[in-house]
This record gives structure tokens, C-alpha cells and sequence, in this order.
């Protein structure tokens, strides 16, 4: 499995993630479209930090944006597409609840006192243009290292980690501890980004070979060279005790009770969770409060698909409110997609299939329903033949 590591033990900011992505080899061109897009310039140089060299990365702005709104509209506008935009527009709502909670307002009125600076919102589309570039299977993380002290802040003297970052640690379960230096060492777009991009975070690496490393520079100079590292490299073995006995990632489950939704709109719910991003979606039949007969809809979903797939349940079933369990774990096999070619009566056909394995050993192939319907269609052949021969097809090519 190929993966994206951060090291943030000197702090992590949106800069510095944006600068060790292009110093790890993401594509500059790209990273530059992305923070031009919403409307800043990039300046990337080269910068000693304690003897090591890094990359700086420095946007260029004098604009501020002032609402939730605006930002999303800035992005939705701008360059980045699919994976990249998905990523920007998470991190931006993690951003935006956090100032909600902090402050105590809806989140749509949230202020962004810290991060308005339009350069904020160019390093959370450069960063995540970044990462899109690289194309890891999984990013992962060690713990933050926040640093200590005090910060001044527009609301005067405020002890490490600010009060929008230690929202985004608490409600992401960020793993985190204080220190090296006293010093404000994670800002809250920083935290957004990282609580947006990776997928676990563990509390050493695992056994790896890394093929490249990169350092992005912050803006200060401290005791500890202000640096954040990434590394490309190939998870050779999970080890015990590293947080990956097993691929895992975090996800969330949505929940709700109806007692009269019928057959249909709840099918119609399935197709449109499911197209819109859920993992997972059941129905489950259930004995509801004074015998009546119910269903209980439940959806897992990722961290940044969770406000959406819970407003399109509520829209399609008139629910009065959606359950969310937070940060569950789930273990999943490691995942490959390959083609393989199906002979029938003289015609060849391509079936997509589904190749599962956990830790090296081979688990499942499954074929591709919808590919297998088409042929069966098409060739006039039984469903049930066509899965089975496409399915025996791809053991053989997946013990290759």
C-alpha cells in the first residue's frame, strides 16, 4: 500500500502542509493554478531551517473573506476538481463549525477572526491540490505536536492551542500533546487540513520504505526548526502497536427511526445516499413506539460527508432529526480494482472486479453487478452464469 505520512512533531500549519506536499514532489503547476484560482499569487522558494533544507511556500494577498458563504463560493469557483475540491470544502466546514462552536452562533453567521485572510483559504486549496497530485492509497499522521504558551489573537492573550484549533482537535479526536517550545505551533487552517486529509492517525509509523521525504518551512524561527515533514512510502508489514494491525480508517454512522416512509421512498433514499457518498447505507424493519411497524435508516459515512447525507435523509423521509455516532473505527480489507476478459460464444466482454485482501492474504473477488447485468443482457445468458465466470476469472488473475 502506498501512503502519504505526516510527521507534525514541530506544529503543522496550512503553509507548511501545502510546502512539504510541493517539496515531496506534488505537481507545482497544479499547486500554483489552484491558490492563483481564489484569487492569490504563490511564491515558492528554498529555506534552511536548522541546517535542513525545505521548501517555503508563501501566498501572496490583501483580500479577506468574511463568510462561510463567500469561501465556499470562492472554492466551488475555483480550479480544483473532484478529490481536491472535496477535501478544500471539508476542511473549510471543519473550520467553520469550529468558529461556530467557539463563539456560540450558526454555524452559516460563523466569523473567521483568524483565518478571514483570503491567503487561509489559497493554502487549503493548494494543499489539497497538493495531496490530490500525489495520489497515496492512504494518508496518515502522527500525533501534533501544538506547542505552548500564550497567542495573541483579535481577542487578546490566549494560551496554546488557540481556542479554534483545540475545537478541531477535540471534535476530530487529533491526537495531540504540548510542546516542543512555547510557541504557537499548530493554527487552526492547519488543523482543518490535517483533521481533512488523513485518514488515521497513529502514534508511530509503521513498518515502511520510504521512497521520498519532503520539508516545508514555517515562518519562525525557534529552538525546534520550524518544520513540518512528509513522507512517500510503501507500508511494508503492519506492526502491532502501530495503529495498523489492519487497514482502518474513521467513519460515522447516521441514524434514524421512521414509522411512514414507504417501500419505495426509502429505495429512492438508498440510490441517492449511496451516489451522494455514504460507505454503506440499511434499512433495518424495527417495532416502533406503540407497536407500530417502522424501519430504522442507517448510513456510515465519512467524517466530511456527515452534515450532507444527514440533511438529505432528513429532506427525503420529513425526519425530525438524525443521529450521529462520531469517530467509529472499522477495519477494511486492502482494496484493488482490475478488468478482466470474458469469452461467451466467441464474444469478448471486460467485467470490472473487486479484489480484497488483508494483510497480503487474498479474501474475496466480486464482480461487478452492474457490468455483469449488461453482458448477461446482451449475450442472453443466465445472470448467475456470468457472475460466476467472471468471479472465476478474477481468483486466477489475482493469485498472479
Amino acid at each position: 500500500m502506498f501512503a502519504l505520512l505526516f510527521d507534525p512533531s514541530a506544529g503543522a500549519a496550512g503553509d507548511m502542509i501545502m510546502a512539504s506536499l510541493l517539496d515531496l514532489g506534488a505537481d507545482e503547476k497544479r499547486v500554483r493554478k489552484a491558490v492563483e484560482s481564489v484569487g492569490c499569487t504563490l511564491e515558492v522558494s528554498r529555506q534552511e531551517k536548522g541546517h535542513i533544507s525545505a521548501t517555503r511556500a508563501q501566498v501572496i494577498s490583501d483580500r479577506r473573506y468574511h463568510s462561510l458563504e463567500e469561501a465556499v463560493s470562492i472554492l466551488e469557483g475555483s480550479s480544483l476538481q473532484e478529490k481536491a475540491l472535496k477535501w478544500a470544502l471539508a476542511a473549510l466546514d471543519i473550520l467553520a463549525d469550529a468558529e461556530s462552536r467557539v463563539h456560540d452562533v450558526p454555524k452559516s453567521r460563523a466569523h473567521f477572526h483568524e483565518v478571514g485572510a483570503l491567503d487561509a483559504l489559497a493554502d487549503i486549496a493548494g494543499s489539497c491540490e497538493a495531496a490530490s497530485s500525489l495520489k497515496a492509497d492512504r494518508i496518515l499522521s502522527r500525533p501534533v505536536s501544538v506547542g505552548g504558551g500564550y497567542v495573541q489573537s483579535a481577542h487578546g492573550l490566549l494560551p496554546v492551542p488557540g481556542p479554534a484549533a483545540l475545537e478541531i482537535l477535540r471534535a476530530h479526536n487529533i491526537p495531540w500533546m504540548g510542546g516542543p517550545v512555547d510557541d504557537e505551533l499548530l493554527t487552526p487552517t492547519g488543523a482543518a487540513l490535517l483533521a481533512a486529509l488523513v485518514d488515521e492517525f497513529v502514534p508511530r509509523f509503521p513498518l515502511i520504505q520510504a521512497e521520498r521525504v519532503g520539508y516545508g518551512a514555517g515562518r519562525k524561527d525557534l529552538a525546534t526548526p520550524n518544520l513540518l515533514r512528509a513522507l512517500e512510502a510503501r507500508i511494508v508489514s503492519p506492526t502491532r502497536g502501530t495503529g495498523m494491525d489492519h487497514q482502518n480508517d474513521r467513519v460515522v454512522q447516521l441514524e434514524t427511526n421512521v414509522d411512514d416512509v414507504t417501500g419505495e421512498v426509502l429505495g429512492h433514499l438508498i440510490e441517492q445516499l449511496m451516489q451522494a457518498g455514504a460507505l454503506d447505507v440499511s434499512v433495518i424493519p424495527a417495532v416502533m413506539k406503540k407497536g407500530r411497524s417502522g424501519n430504522v435508516i442507517r448510513a456510515i459515512s465519512s467524517h466530511e460527508d456527515m452534515s450532507k447525507l444527514a440533511g438529505m435523509i432528513v429532506r427525503e423521509t420529513g425526519s425530525l432529526g438524525v443521529r450521529v455516532f462520531p469517530s467509529l473505527h472499522r477495519f477494511v480489507a486492502e482494496r484493488e480494482e482490475r478488468t478482466v476478459d470474458l469469452n461467451l460464444d466467441g464474444v469478448t466482454y471486460s467485467v470490472a472486479i473487486k479484489i480484497s485482501r488483508m494483510d497480503g492474504s487474498l479474501v474475496n473477488v466480486k464482480a461487478e453487478y452492474e457490468d455483469c447485468r449488461r453482458i448477461a443482457k446482451e449475450a442472453g445468458v443466465p445472470l448467475r452464469m456470468v457472475i460466476k465466470k467472471a468471479e472465476e476469472l478474477g481468483w486466477r488473475a489475482a493469485d498472479k
